[in-house]
């Protein structure tokens, strides 16, 4: 995923960039909103060196998008089916059995947890999932929806 947005601040080869929000920004989530939910901030990597105040092209990558929507839905499903079937063998099927549904819980609780800490993880390890790709030249700039001046920290 594309998306255009303005450099605001530089650190390093982190760079923090405003865009005005589109409709792909409500499905994956990476990026701050800000400005009564018209604009997103994102932190990317600035392969692109670009400066404050640049217009960049900014590349999100799907697969991560679309990998971090497998863990938040489909890991929590696959545990619960787990524990459930789990219990089912260690009981031998007995319908009046409920060691199934308490382990269906217990792992669907776990998969829960196992995901928050590796979200946590994820974030201290300060992996940047966007990237400023290039610099857009001022006349492709002037084309695209400036974003209405932003202040960081105060």
């Amino acid at each position: 995923m594309k998306e255009v947005g303005q450099v605001v601040s530089v650190k390093g080869d982190a760079a923090i960039v405003v865009m005005p929000m589109s409709g792909e920004c409500e499905r994956c989530g990476i990026c701050m909103v800000a400005s009564g939910g018209r604009e997103v901030i994102l932190l990317a990597r600035n392969s692109a060196e670009a400066a404050q105040g640049d217009t960049v092209e900014v590349e999100i990558g799907a697969g991560k998008v679309i990998a971090a929507a497998f863990v938040i839905y489909m890991i929590p499903v696959i545990m619960t089916i787990v524990g459930f079937v789990l219990g089912n063998a260690m009981t031998g099927g007995a319908e009046d059995a409920a060691l199934p549904i308490v382990l269906a819980v217990a792992f669907l609780g776990a998969s829960f947890t196992g995901i928050w800490l590796y979200d946590l993880h994820l974030r201290k390890a300060e992996r940047r999932q966007a990237v400023v790709v290039r610099i857009l030249p001022e006349d492709e700039a002037k084309s695209h929806p400036r974003v209405e001046s932003v202040t960081l920290g105060g």
